[in-house]
């Protein structure tokens, strides 16, 4: 096989606020899309802030035809367990410091699938739609004017195998989640699915804490694919896709805190990026971690440091983006993806313990 990367777009300049829209004009085959943001925090800081949390939707649209929808944040969710990590992203809370994160829509089942593609013939309008309101601060945000887009597709030039058709990913639904109760959930029976995923985001608890049973049934509980508890879920999860590891740059003081994007942190370290310093994790919570900063330059009296100063922070753990996998599908083998078409009523039953939250289903499922 043969490919080419072609840029739609290399660091072009948005506005703080838009819909960036990109006509997908290539005719060759496409094996996936790769979206990277990037903007210059404020000029003092730009504490527990990314890029991410500006970006409400990357799409794929062909007309009214939607074909791919996230948010960026469920798009990094996805990707890790794709991938079996986060693409790349550059994180820093440091003042004037650029920040990056990049997203990729696979239209295969992995990198370069010969068998699974975009076909832009199939289309009349292809389009990708990029919707973002960057927050801007001087302390809390970005600069003004400093936004960038970097848009890329792979491209089979040759040797693309007979078509099977093309991964297609959304959220299906959203809701607030109640602190006890069930929500049902009427899923589509339109297409096989790959992915299932729950995301289940409240700061400071874990998605298991949110949600802590789930069940799938067809045909009135004719045949339930699954009914288990969101930790036994888990420890699926770690068997198969691993644990998710994330790098932040903070500017952080004695007895400061971050957030991160790994919902359930099961190792955490951190270093001073300054002489004559110390710095170590005093508590973790869910995605949270509080830490202390001690001044050595006088090591007989060692003393909080009060001004806040850059230190690295490394996390890995669980629950990625707050979200994790129904135990269904999920691999490359098509044999093991879950057809819904066979039932007349396919239901999602959440059984909730934390209200709140923001939870929302997200699928992968393949098109012919």
């Amino acid at each position: 096989m043969k490919f080419r990367d072609y840029y739609f777009k290399r660091e072009a300049t948005v506005a703080d606020s838009d819909t960036v829209i990109i006509d997908i004009t290539v005719k060759d085959p496409i094996s996936y899309i790769e979206v990277e943001y990037e903007a210059t925090n404020g000029s003092t800081s730009c504490v527990d802030h990314e890029l991410h949390d500006d970006v409400s939707k990357i799409e794929v649209v062909d007309g009214s035809d939607v074909i791919a929808s996230l948010s960026m944040l469920e798009w990094k969710a996805l990707n890790f367990f794709e991938l079996g990590r986060f693409p790349h992203e550059l994180l820093s809370e440091v003042g004037g410091a650029k920040q990056e994160e990049k997203i990729v829509i696979h239209f295969g089942r992995f990198p370069d699938d010969p068998e699974y593609y975009l076909d832009p013939n199939k289309f009349k309008n292809l389009q990708l739609k990029l919707t973002h309101n960057l927050t801007i601060s001087s302390t809390a945000g970005f600069a003004s004017g400093s936004g960038k887009v970097t848009v890329m597709a792979r491209l089979i030039e040759e040797g693309a195998g007979p078509y099977k058709g093309f991964m297609t990913t959304k959220q299906r639904y959203s809701w607030t989640s109640a602190s006890s109760g069930d929500e049902e959930i009427d899923i589509y029976r339109d297409y096989v699915y790959r992915f299932m995923i729950l995301k289940a985001l409240l700061s400071t608890y874990r998605p298991d804490e949110i949600i802590t049973k789930v069940k799938l049934s067809c045909d009135a509980d004719k045949y339930i694919p699954f009914e288990m508890y969101t930790e036994d879920i888990l420890d699926k999860m770690i068997a198969r896709y691993g644990y998710v590891q994330q790098k932040k740059t903070l500017l952080t003081a004695d007895d400061g805190s971050a957030l991160t994007d790994v919902y359930d942190i099961q190792k955490a370290h951190i270093d001073a990026r300054v002489d004559d310093h110390i710095a170590t994790i005093e508590t973790v919570d869910a995605e949270k971690i509080t830490n202390s900063l001690y001044d050595m330059s006088s090591p007989a009296t060692p003393a909080f440091q009060t001004t806040a100063k850059q230190c690295d922070l490394f996390v890995e753990g669980n629950y990625p983006c707050a979200c994790f996998v129904l135990p269904i599908g999920g691999g490359n083998d098509e044999k093991d993806w879950f057809d819904p078409t066979k039932y007349g009523s396919v239901k999602l039953f959440c059984t909730q313990a934390t209200a709140n939250a923001a939870c929302a289903l997200i699928t992968q499922q393949i098109r012919r």
